[in-house]
């Protein structure tokens, strides 16, 4: 259960909790978390919400996106003094913001609100152009990969992803890291909950989407690139079905590119 916001004498809250939907076109980005001496799209979020608030926040978003990757409904949310009314900071935030970075709505959320921690699911899809030569307008959304592959098979071990899973062999790295001066392997968990794969085929276009309680770093670029050397005959059935089990990441496929891959929801 949510707990009431504190309010001042004429009912004016003294800290609101604000809840932003934004999109971005992550191409000139250095990923979602700030960066230093290098452009982040948080990093463009806070230093506009100062200059309406003369706040510096924290501002928390649902997940961290990699350099290059877009969103075209990303949550975040701070917790503010201001006097702007919660919807206004729409029009205020856009006023400053660059034009590839719009706030698509704002308002007052719960002082428990939590754009990381409320998250219950979150959607991505990549898209994939197989023609012989990819059109300019597609260039900063789509992985170019001219070639033939079996689109049934690859909608077969998508299945096999489905449910909840150790993923270690789809992450960055195996989950495993080495800590402390005896060098001891502590394990960081790689098990995640996929709800839904589709695998969609539309002329040219490749679009792959998916939705989990939550994703590894690389997880869904590392699924794709792995989906495409199977679907191109560089790996067998067999040997897909057993990263599940192996939690080696040398083991699966290459990863797709970043501009491929783009946030279209978060559920919360």
């Amino acid at each position: 259960m949510q707990r009431r916001i504190q309010t001042g004498e004429a009912g004016q809250p003294l800290s609101r909790n604000i809840r932003l939907d934004i999109a971005f076109d992550g191409t000139p980005y250095d990923g979602w978390q700030v960066q230093k001496n290098k452009p982040t799209v948080q990093g463009a979020l806070r230093d506009a919400i100062f200059e309406v608030t003369g706040e510096r926040v924290k501002l928390h978003g649902s997940g961290r996106t990699d350099a290059g990757v877009h969103a075209r409904r990303m949550v975040a949310n701070f917790h503010t003094g201001s006097r702007v009314p919660a919807p206004a900071f729409v029009r205020a935030l856009n006023r400053l913001l660059p034009p590839d970075i719009r706030v698509l709505a704002s308002r007052e959320a719960g002082e428990d609100f939590h754009a990381r921690l409320s998250a219950r699911s979150k959607t991505y899809c990549y898209r994939i152009y197989r023609g012989p030569i990819l059109p300019p307008h597609m260039a900063r959304e789509y992985f170019h990969y001219p070639y033939r592959v079996d689109v049934p098979l690859m909608r077969q071990a998508c299945l096999m992803l489905t449910g909840e899973h150790d993923f270690g062999s789809f992450a960055k790295n195996s989950g495993l890291a080495r800590h402390g001066p005896t060098h001891q392997a502590v394990d960081r968990s790689t098990i995640r909950r996929i709800l839904r794969i589709d695998l969609r085929q539309k002329g040219h276009e490749l679009i792959f989407t998916v939705e989990g309680t939550g994703f590894l770093h690389h997880m869904v670029r590392n699924i794709v690139g792995t989906l495409l050397e199977l679907g191109r005959g560089q790996m067998t059935p067999e040997r897909f079905e057993r990263l599940i089990q192996v939690r080696d990441r040398t083991l699966a496929g290459f990863t797709a590119p970043a501009r491929g891959l783009t946030l279209l929801r978060v559920s919360s």
